[in-house]
């Protein structure tokens, strides 16, 4: 008797072994489930730690911001002046300043004689070339132009002087039909740039444009002569080859507009609206900690007898984020040395009602009082914040404590990178164990296979010899 071939478990024996094995398949890979529910409860932890120190390093720059010294030493100007306008930057010194300015820097302008064409050429016509030098003081090097002889036309010198792309400009005025003059303009204001013009290789074009800045002697004619701008700032005269002066005041840069015959005064005063916003921006940073921390830690009430709700924090119930909420809250009611002592001296206070979010303790300003406190006495409240710079102030003792808190460095990690390192240690653990359940139930279920497999084998065989049994003994019968 042949044995049966068998290609499905059951089809020998006529047995369902196939859905017996895939239950027990599928009840053995429930073992699999429980890793994976625990990976997936530790990544949206990862990810909640995530998004909490992103909130932690958003407040530890505003807070960095209170504590340089560009915050509370900004400056604007308090006054509107007609001859001039004025800006500051870093370093400059609050304080009152006359200014008169005398004169506006100009650039020189010189023109040729009226030429009847701008086309027409006006050197000699050798068939060689020829070389037009502008010189300037104020320039490290002369621009130097060579021409054809099709290029001695106005249009033609204009155009090679542009393209030369120096410290000079070209134009070609046309009066009127047959009155053409060409006009070379320094580009830079001032005595020290003066232009000094000189053909060489064209002794006619020499004759046209020709001019010597330093004996104003030439055939061009200096349509506009260059002027340094002069500046009277409290009674010293200061001198510039331009109408900006950034250098005359430390921090202080003047644009230079009209003449004018009487002093006007400058006042540089302290910029109290942008340290008022560095400070409700370290607040608005404060808060927004606050609100990723209920986020992370939520709980939503649950009825007795019933399981944890699935949209609980990722967090809930965790130290570290427990320690972060409580240190940075404590450093807030710290009493500090100074005039201003407190927070709430300054206008921010924290409000004990919940927030929208379900946060509570977050901070709230009064505009007007953190105004005048910034008005009234600026070096106090830069005091409250930055105090020593070391270990006293607020800005200075919440900034030591957030970098320490979000540190990396090796030997000095902080708490969340210690909690991360946790995390992914466990997660690290749960694949290998996963992989080693994989590699059991595949085992097992291999061997279930070979068990089915010999059990069909066998009832196929069986079954055979039954029905062979059946047939001989009906056959001896009859």
């Amino acid at each position: 008797m042949a044995s049966a071939t068998i290609s499905s478990l059951g089809v020998g024996s006529g047995l369902d072994l196939q859905t017996l094995y895939t239950n027990l398949e599928n009840a053995e890979k429930t073992k699999l489930t429980t890793i994976t529910n625990q990976q997936t409860s530790y990544n949206a932890q990862l990810s909640a730690f995530s998004k909490l120190q992103s909130a932690m390093q958003t407040l530890n720059t505003a807070t960095a911001a209170l504590s340089k010294t560009d915050t509370w030493n900004a400056t604007a100007v308090g006054s509107t002046n007609n001859s001039f306008t004025a800006t500051t930057a870093t370093g400059a010194t609050v304080g009152s300043y006359t200014v008169q300015v005398k004169s506006l820097a100009k650039a020189q302008v010189l023109t040729t004689a009226s030429q009847t064409s701008a086309t027409s050429q006006l050197g000699t016509t050798t068939g060689g070339t020829r070389t037009i030098t502008i010189g300037q003081a104020g320039s490290t090097k002369p621009l130097t132009v060579t021409l054809d002889d099709s290029d001695t036309s106005l249009n033609g010198i204009a155009s090679a002087i542009n393209k030369a792309n120096g410290n000079v400009t070209a134009t070609v005025i046309k009066a009127k039909d047959g009155d053409y003059t060409l006009m070379l303009t320094s580009k830079t204001s001032g005595t020290a740039n003066d232009m000094t013009v000189s053909v060489t290789g064209d002794s006619t074009l020499q004759s046209i444009i020709g001019y010597d800045s330093s004996t104003h002697t030439g055939v061009m004619n200096q349509q506009t002569a260059s002027q340094n701008s002069q500046v009277i700032i409290n009674d010293i005269t200061i001198e510039r080859s331009t109408n900006t002066i950034t250098d005359a005041l430390p921090g202080i840069t003047l644009s230079l507009k009209n003449e004018s015959t009487s002093s006007e005064n400058l006042n540089v005063t302290r910029a109290a609206d942008t340290t008022q916003k560095a400070i409700t921006d370290w607040v608005t940073a404060y808060n927004a900690l606050q609100s990723t921390i209920t986020s992370v830690t939520k709980y939503v009430k649950v009825d007795a007898g019933e399981s944890q709700s699935a949209n609980n924090g990722a967090l809930i119930g965790d130290s570290t984020v427990r320690s972060v909420q409580s240190q940075l809250r404590g450093l807030l009611t710290e009493v500090q040395s100074g005039s201003y002592a407190i927070l709430a001296q300054l206008g921010v206070t924290q409000d004990t009602a919940t927030g929208a979010d379900g946060s509570l303790g977050n901070l709230k300003v009064d505009s007007t009082k953190l105004s005048k406190a910034l008005t009234d006495n600026p070096e106090a409240v830069q005091e409250y914040f930055t105090g020593d710079g070391k270990t006293t102030g607020l800005a200075t003792q919440m900034g030591t404590t957030l970098t320490n808190m979000l540190s990396t460095t090796v030997g000095k990690e902080g708490i969340i990178k210690n909690a991360t390192d946790g995390i992914n240690t466990t997660l690290k653990t749960l694949d290998n164990r996963y992989d080693a359940m994989e590699a059991n139930i595949e085992a097992t279920m291999a061997r279930y296979k070979a068990q089915f497999t010999n059990l069909d084998t066998l009832m196929s065989k069986m079954n055979n010899t039954s029905t062979y049994l059946k047939q001989q003994f009906s056959s001896s019968s009859s």
